[in-house]
């Protein structure tokens, strides 16, 4: 059960869904929260997130942290897409199981699924199908996240 005093790393937090998950756990009166930006903490190095997890050991982890852009920079740069969100999946994901954080949340996206799933969307659709192109690369980072958990 996460306490007030427990030690929460939200990776993303200054994105649109880990800013909303910081909010709400400081309404809830969490304070001990493990907030990096890019600058304190490169996520895609596995090095630098070790030792972040080794001096800081968190409890919980978020991982809301991922490399977006939108349609034209999914569309123009997909290796650099996929590349990125996998070393950041990776690093956090294997470093939560090393220091065996208590609970690990991965965000997913509705880009996940098949182009054509049908709606409203059902776990069941998951690679059920072609993936829209023009985020393919992202998708597939995200899915091999899940995978990974």
């Amino acid at each position: 059960m996460m306490l007030p005093t427990s030690k929460i790393f939200i990776a993303g937090h200054n994105g649109l869904v880990g800013s909303a998950l910081v909010r709400k756990l400081k309404e809830k009166g969490f304070d001990n929260l493990l907030l990096k930006n890019r600058s304190e903490l490169d996520l895609t190095n596995q090095h630098s997130v070790e030792v972040f997890f080794a001096h800081e050991k968190p409890e919980y982890v978020f991982l809301a942290a991922a490399k977006g852009g939108g349609i034209h920079a999914n569309s123009t740069h997909p290796s650099e897409s996929i590349s990125s969100n996998m070393q950041v999946q990776m690093n956090i994901i294997n470093e939560s199981w090393k220091y065996k954080v208590k609970k690990m949340l991965f965000l997913g996206s509705s880009c996940i699924y098949p182009k054509y799933a049908p709606q409203p969307m059902n776990e069941d659709s998951l690679l059920s199908g072609k993936l829209e192109p023009t985020n393919e690369a992202y998708a597939l980072a995200k899915i091999a996240g899940i995978k990974q958990v």
